[in-house]
């Protein structure tokens, strides 16, 4: 039986990429240190995320292996002496039965059961969100996004993945509050690491001389180069949209073609969304102090900070979508000339043949 066993839910957009990148990369040093993590990489944490959550049509896409992922994390922690870590944000958006097994197979295999939920503030999970959903082959305008969610209609998805207390609760159900963890995302301003070392503290791993250096390039995305990926798309048939493209948009084409292909300009959650975004994290906070958890860091991270002037995608113009669709075009060796149109065509056109493939996996990893 393992001593104990940490499940990290999520959430998304909350530095999730950035600690399991460092896990992963330091897996061997973590292990010799007591930390373990089960399998044998990142992938089998979302296959086994994918399995407890019933998400069928990734699940049909996996090969034997793959499915057998979260019984064989279960059974790995159960052989192992000290404390095991399990990760990936997908666990987070499970319904209440799926939850609850999980966790009953976890008591089996470990003598304590920790739920870790990482946790940034709405005002930079917004835009953060939306540019993920544009990766993964979205259609939908910036302010459409932020007006869908307000609403909370026809986008139930994003507070599945973003509702915090929702989740610690799902999460900690029949858990002593000290071993339900919340670990606030540090401000913006704040060093790198510091959700790094909140983390380890919570998993009680030593981290001494483990680096934090960036190893994969930073694939995010300005603004109007956002904001033509998102026109690209429209110009994909949705029957054609596999998660091989996925894979392929997220993988290859954003960090090797389209990254830089504009100069970099962040965009802002507008002024006329910042009430409501403030008022629903004012909720979120007073709920999360009413509980028991054990919170690593300041609540108050969790408000977003006062808006900031600037533009959004819906702001870029069309002379800047050309100019950064060409730059594509070049990087990937096909002729710059043309419209705006012939331009996005032309990108599509490409994807479509280099980005096909079996459809095996998942446009989620």
């Amino acid at each position: 039986m393992a001593r104990r066993v940490f499940l990290h839910v999520g959430t998304a957009k909350s530095g999730t990429t950035f600690l399991q990148d460092l896990w992963w990369r330091h897996r061997d040093e973590l292990r010799a240190r007591g930390l373990l993590l089960p399998g044998g990489r990142r992938r089998d944490h979302f296959a086994a995320a994918a399995v407890v959550k019933g998400m069928s049509g990734v699940v049909d896409t996996l090969d034997a292996r793959e499915r057998d992922a979260w019984p064989r994390l279960v059974e790995e922690t159960r052989a192992w002496p000290g404390d095991a870590l399990v990760s990936n944000e997908h666990f987070s958006d499970s319904p209440d039965g799926a939850a609850a097994a999980a966790l009953a197979d976890l008591a089996g295999a470990a003598d304590e059961v920790h739920v870790v939920v990482t946790a940034r503030d709405l005002g930079r999970v917004l835009p953060s969100a939306w540019q993920q959903r544009v990766k993964m082959g979205a259609r939908q305008p910036y302010r459409r996004f932020l007006a869908t969610v307000r609403r909370g209609e026809g986008d139930q998805k994003f507070w599945r993945y973003q509702d915090v207390p929702a989740i610690l609760a799902l999460w900690s159900a029949g858990l002593p509050g000290e071993r339900a963890h919340l670990v606030v995302v540090p401000p913006a301003g704040a060093p790198r690491e510091e959700l790094w070392l909140r983390s380890a503290a919570v998993l009680g791993a030593d981290v001494t001389g483990l680096d934090t250096e960036a190893r994969r390039p930073n694939d995010s995305l300005g603004l109007v180069e956002a904001e033509l990926l998102r026109r690209v798309n429209e110009r994909l048939p949705r029957s054609q949209r596999s998660p091989a493209l996925t894979r392929h948009v997220k993988a290859t084409f954003v960090p090797r073609a389209l990254a830089g292909a504009a100069p970099r300009e962040s965009f802002v959650l507008p002024a006329r969304h910042h009430g409501w975004v403030r008022e629903r994290s004012e909720a979120t906070v007073a709920d999360l102090r009413s509980r028991s958890y054990d919170v690593v860091g300041d609540l108050d991270d969790l408000l977003p900070a006062d808006p900031r002037t600037g533009r959004t995608p819906d702001d870029a113009t069309d002379a800047e979508l050309l100019d950064a669709g060409r730059t594509v075009l070049a990087r990937l060796g096909l002729d710059p000339a043309g419209s705006l149109d012939d331009a996005l065509d032309a990108i599509a056109a490409d994807l479509l043949r280099t980005g096909g493939g079996p459809q095996r996996g998942t446009s989620a990893q």
